[in-house]
């Protein structure tokens, strides 16, 4: 049964902020969903909207395309909230967990890198969806389950030096057979326990991998350390079928006051569905 979005209408703020992907320009791969173009001019029409933040999706910060954003955000003073490390596998074929090893040691340093990029922007850290990769079927699936909980754990401990984390993001079936659904996610963290290891959630990869978005979010609880927003579609909030209204409801319940970050295809274009995104949250924070 929804939870009744009249109620939370009459709720106070939320403490929730609402911000948004944004690609540095490096990054090419169409199937990368942030704004792309002038990145100081796109900080500055977020900022302009409302946005509090925006998450950077990067795919190398040794590319001083990536590399010059820091005097964007410093002329713009928009705060970065996360990195992004999906161009990485996108672009470069670069991940956490692979067959390779030198696929394997590429995605360790890459990794480190961000970690570093996050500290440098004074972003929250890194999340980590397709990057991580997906563990191999048959005779190597004990090995490769080693490899991908050691990438972990080593990355969890290069973030925790820099005082930052990695942020498991649970995703769908079709990208990666380890963590899947919000309560795999939060078993995982909260097996961890580790400093720099912390979970986040991706709407649009809820509605297609959790049986409900509110029971989704009561199982990750007070672990829930990011939100991502998409309706089911990857499209702004309201162009699909997804019960935002239910789900920040359930946010509220269990005392998320973080980041609510736009992840969406930029249909029909930057500007508009930036301002119907920001829109339809504030109906609901």
């Amino acid at each position: 049964m929804p939870l009744s979005t009249y109620e939370l209408e009459d709720s106070g703020p939320s403490g929730m902020k609402p911000a948004y992907v944004i690609a540095t320009p490096e990054v090419r791969s169409p199937m990368m969903p942030g704004a792309r173009g002038g990145f100081a001019d796109n900080l500055s029409y977020l900022k302009d909207l409302g946005y509090e933040a925006v998450e950077v999706a990067m795919r190398d910060p040794s590319d001083p395309d990536a590399a010059s954003v820091a005097d964007d955000f410093e002329q713009v003073g928009l705060p970065a909230a996360m990195i992004g490390s999906a161009p990485s596998e996108l672009q470069d074929g670069v991940m956490m967990c692979h067959p390779d090893e030198e696929i394997r040691k590429a995605g360790a340093a890459r990794l480190r890198s961000l970690i570093d990029m996050s500290v440098r922007l004074g972003a929250m850290g890194v999340n980590i969806g397709r990057f991580r990769g997906t563990r191999s079927m048959g005779e190597l699936w004990e090995a490769s389950t080693g490899w991908m909980e050691d990438a972990f754990k080593a990355g969890g401990d290069y973030a925790a030096e820099k005082g930052v984390k990695i942020y498991v993001e649970p995703y769908n079936r079709y990208e990666t057979n380890f963590i899947n659904t919000v309560e795999q996610g939060a078993d995982y963290v909260r097996a961890m326990d580790h400093p720099g290891i912390a979970l986040m959630i991706d709407t649009c990869w809820m509605n297609s991998e959790d049986a409900s978005l509110p029971g989704a979010v009561f199982k990750g609880g007070s672990l829930i350390d990011y939100v991502h927003i998409a309706d089911s579609n990857r499209c702004y909030p309201g162009a699909g079928h997804i019960h935002f209204g239910d789900v920040i409801r359930a946010l509220r319940l269990v005392n998320y006051q973080g980041y609510l970050t736009v992840q969406i295809d930029q249909k029909p274009e930057f500007k508009l569905v930036a301002k119907k995104s920001i829109d339809y949250l504030r109906c609901f924070i």
